[in-house]
């Protein structure tokens, strides 16, 4: 398995396999967050693509077509006016939307980026993964997901966030975000991110289905769930 994984947002984001495991092992070394995430930007750049699918909340599922290239990634709801655009930078993500395509760009900053999206449980300022380049990390350990092995990471958000601090987990084989677990500031998880399969498209793989989870604070339960799923994809963005 090539390891460029295509980072859809949310995303695209970003996830995990598995809840079931223990917590990681600080006794075992994993680089430092630093070296990390200079080789995280470093494959981070996403492949030339163009995904179909389709956004499932509780109540509505929205198609979707999601444009990929270099660093940038488009969301465009077919069936609502809305698109969005995110385009990432070393020192954080760029978050722009519009009704259509005959409209200009309008850029989301400040509390706009903690709005959810639609019926959704994502919110803008998921979408640009953001946590790999906060400033303020610490490395907690070695783990598993799935038989997968993987280095934990806490990370501080630098600008105001729906989130105190974020866990995450990379695979140590494909340099992929496996889960993605968000607290707040009591240090109780109030969203999970988790990918449920991954799919070919030419040499590389990508997000298949992804599953974003609002969680009950102080329990390890969720109240809602969006799922993200892939149901084609081809080379040329369009972009």
């Amino acid at each position: 398995m090539p390891k460029q994984f295509l980072a859809a947002g949310l995303l695209v984001l970003a996830a995990g396999l598995s809840a079931l495991r223990a917590e990681p092992d600080p006794t075992k070394p994993i680089p430092l967050p630093e070296v990390l995430q200079e080789r995280m930007w470093q494959v981070g750049r996403l492949g030339d693509f163009q995904l179909h699918g389709f956004m499932r909340t509780a109540k509505h599922l929205h198609p979707i077509t999601m444009r990929t290239r270099d660093r940038q990634i488009v969301f465009e709801f077919q069936e609502q006016p809305l698109q969005i655009r995110v385009v990432m930078t070393q020192g954080g993500s760029i978050v722009s939307r519009r009704k259509s395509g005959a409209e200009e760009w309008q850029l989301v900053s400040g509390t706009q980026r903690l709005d959810k999206i639609l019926d959704s449980d994502v919110a803008y300022e998921d979408l640009g993964l953001d946590f790999l380049r906060w400033s303020t990390v610490k490395p907690i350990g070695l783990d598993s997901i799935l038989t997968l092995t993987s280095w934990a990471y806490e990370s501080v958000p630098p600008v105001k966030s729906t989130y105190a601090r974020t866990r995450y987990w990379i695979s140590a084989d494909y340099l992929a975000v496996l889960r993605v677990d968000a607290f707040n500031s009591q240090g109780q998880v109030i969203k999970r991110v988790e990918i449920n399969g991954v799919m070919k498209v030419g040499d590389v793989y990508t997000i298949k289905e992804m599953m974003i989870s609002d969680m009950i604070p102080g329990r390890d339960l969720s109240q809602s769930r969006t799922y993200i799923e892939i149901r084609d994809a081809k080379p040329g963005s369009g972009l």
